[in-house]
């Protein structure tokens, strides 16, 4: 690694970091782009909503209905159980060779 001894070549350093700090809002800056277009709808069918995780379209729950599963009604009351039947309908992972 080179000592730099001379106080110019120090300061002509320090200045050229100094330079690239500031300079670093200024190209961000330029780098956007500048065009406000809106994003892009999703355009769902009557009775469909879009998925906010996925962005497809899915079915729209009945108003006034809550999720169930096997028969119990999935309110903020049973939370617990709806977690507990939710994971034992799903299929178990493949043996492990």
């Amino acid at each position: 690694m080179v000592t730099i001894h001379n106080p110019v070549r120090r300061l002509i350093l320090a200045g050229g970091f100094a330079v690239a700090i500031a300079a670093a809002p200024a190209v961000a800056f330029f780098a956007v782009p500048m065009t406000s277009t809106p994003a892009p709808v999703a355009q769902c069918a009557m009775g469909e909503v879009q998925d906010p995780a996925t962005g497809m379209c899915m079915p729209a729950p009945a108003q006034g209905s809550v999720p169930e599963i096997q028969g119990i009604p999935c309110t903020g009351a049973n939370t617990g159980e709806c977690i507990g039947l939710g994971e034992e309908q799903q299929s178990p992972p493949p043996a492990v060779p």
